[in-house]
């Protein structure tokens, strides 16, 4: 039998710890949070440091131009710099950016949130918040806005499975993988999936693929189910 003092602190726990409903309710994301998607690009740049810094140097360049116009040796030489970090800004925007997120706990968290809550329609939204949160508290992303909607979380997840199910790069998926997450033009093209020869070596990951996208395909078909009660789909 619970002591007093023991029911107390039971129900202080379930008090501390928020309910599902809860959490759903809650989520923020880029979509929900930013005026216009251009706003969230330019968030993304302010809070990603080496592209400020190249921002920096450049603005300095040419502030420098702009004083010592009248020394020709001096601005040819401030030009060429400006020149150099303006492709220097386009490298680091696109590696920046661009950059693989192949992290495998990453792949297994967004697999079990997929296994876990049966997402479909909005419910993608709280997946994609919870995988936002654990990039930017693992510090693999400068924001805790990667995935700027649940749409894009979802695309992202498809993504995924048809990658590691089909075993090759076509055009065609490769095309799709660029769509898939692009909050700067030149950025987040691959978005983390380049690479998928470790997850079809690791057992444990390809058992997750598996009952993950069995999963995914029940949940959407529940979901179209209830949107059309009458047209008796399978």
């Amino acid at each position: 039998m619970q002591t007093p003092s023991e029911n107390t602190d039971v129900k202080m726990d379930t008090l501390d710890e928020p309910s599902a409903h809860l959490i759903e309710e809650n989520v923020a994301l880029p979509e929900d949070t930013f005026s216009s998607h251009l706003s969230y690009v330019l968030y993304e740049i302010a809070h990603c440091k080496p592209i400020m810094f190249m921002i920096i140097i450049i603005v300095s360049l040419i502030s420098l131009i702009v004083l010592f116009h009248d020394n020709d040796g001096c601005t040819v030489i401030l030009v060429m710099s400006l020149i150099v970090a303006s492709v220097a800004l386009v490298v680091v925007a696109a590696f920046t950016f661009g950059k693989a997120i192949t992290e495998q706990e990453f792949m297994i968290k967004l697999l079990v949130e997929v296994i876990a809550r049966k997402p479909a329609g909005k419910e993608w939204g709280t997946v994609a918040y919870n995988m936002n949160q654990y990039l930017f508290m693992k510090r693999l992303w400068y924001t805790p806005y990667y995935f700027y909607s649940g749409k894009k979380c979802h695309e992202f997840f498809t993504t995924l499975i048809k990658e590691v199910n089909s075993g090759s790069h076509s055009d065609s998926s490769s095309n799709s993988a660029e769509d898939t997450q692009s909050p700067v033009s030149a950025g987040k093209t691959s978005n983390g999936l380049n690479n998928f020869d470790s997850i079809r070596s690791d057992p444990i990951l390809m058992a997750y693929v598996l009952k993950a996208t069995q999963i995914e395909k029940e949940a959407q078909s529940e979901y179209w189910r209830k949107q059309y009660p009458d047209a008796d789909l399978p």
